[in-house]
Parts: C-alpha cells; sequence; structure tokens
C-alpha cells in the first residue's frame, strides 16, 4: 500500500521532466512571448474561450476580431436533451466612440472638470509662486 503513493510521485516527476525537456527543445524556435504567440483556440481572428455567464451557468464565448463582434453559448435542456443555445450576441464596433455611459461616478464631464481646476491651479501657482505659497500657510 506503500509503494502506490510512491509510484504517482514519480509517474509525476517524470511527466513533468517531459514536458519541461520538450518546452526547453522548442525554446529556440519559438518566440521569446509563447503565450502572446499561440492563441488559446482560434482561426482567422475568431477565437473561442469559456467562461462563466452567472453563478451556475458557464458558457462558450466566441470573439470575431476582424468584424468586431461577440456572442455566447451555453448548453441548455430542451425537452429531455441537451441543446446549444445562443446567449447573447453584440458589436463593439461603435462603443469606442462612447465617451461616457452607464459608469459609476466620477462620470467624464466631472473628471474633466478637475481636471481643468487643476491645470489652472497649477499654472497659477507657476506664475506666482508667493501668493500660494502665502495662501497654503494661512497668511492672506
Amino acid at each position: 500500500m506503500t509503494n502506490r503513493p510512491q509510484t504517482a510521485g514519480w509517474v509525476i516527476a517524470v511527466l513533468l521532466a517531459f514536458i519541461a525537456g520538450m518546452l526547453w527543445s522548442r525554446s529556440g524556435s519559438e518566440p521569446a512571448a509563447l503565450a502572446q504567440a499561440t492563441p488559446l483556440a482560434g482561426a482567422r481572428g475568431i477565437y473561442a474561450f469559456p467562461g462563466q455567464i452567472d453563478q451556475t451557468h458557464h458558457g462558450l464565448f466566441m470573439l470575431d476580431i476582424e468584424q468586431g463582434t461577440l456572442w455566447c453559448y451555453e448548453l441548455d435542456e430542451v425537452d429531455g436533451e441537451r441543446k446549444l443555445r445562443l446567449v447573447a450576441a453584440r458589436s463593439w464596433i461603435y462603443d469606442r466612440y462612447l465617451r461616457d455611459y452607464n459608469g459609476a461616478m466620477p462620470d467624464q464631464r466631472m473628471v474633466q472638470g478637475l481636471v481643468a481646476a487643476e491645470r489652472n491651479q497649477q499654472a497659477r501657482t507657476e506664475t506666482d509662486p508667493r501668493p500660494a505659497a502665502a495662501e497654503r500657510s494661512g497668511d492672506n
């Protein structure tokens, strides 16, 4: 009975050594960033990857880089059979033109105002540093 865990450990060690040897032998012909050179699964700009839809459901997400679309499928139980169902799809081509949509505070206009106020304060400080120093110290 004590042989079995020891055997499993040796099998794991041999497999890891084999994988390390394969990676080392390929290192001369592959680019340094191997993860960036090979996609998860895809061809011609279409990629597929699994993901969680909600707490109890998982799906297959598809991403088409060339067409600018994203869609998701899940396996659904229909009449006792598991069938593939389209859950959602959308194009993101025009999304990049939105300035502010459904974001939490501060929104884009508030940040723009804060940046403008900070730049005005900095410009006043750079042109006449003495009054700004007096204001900070409380000498009015």
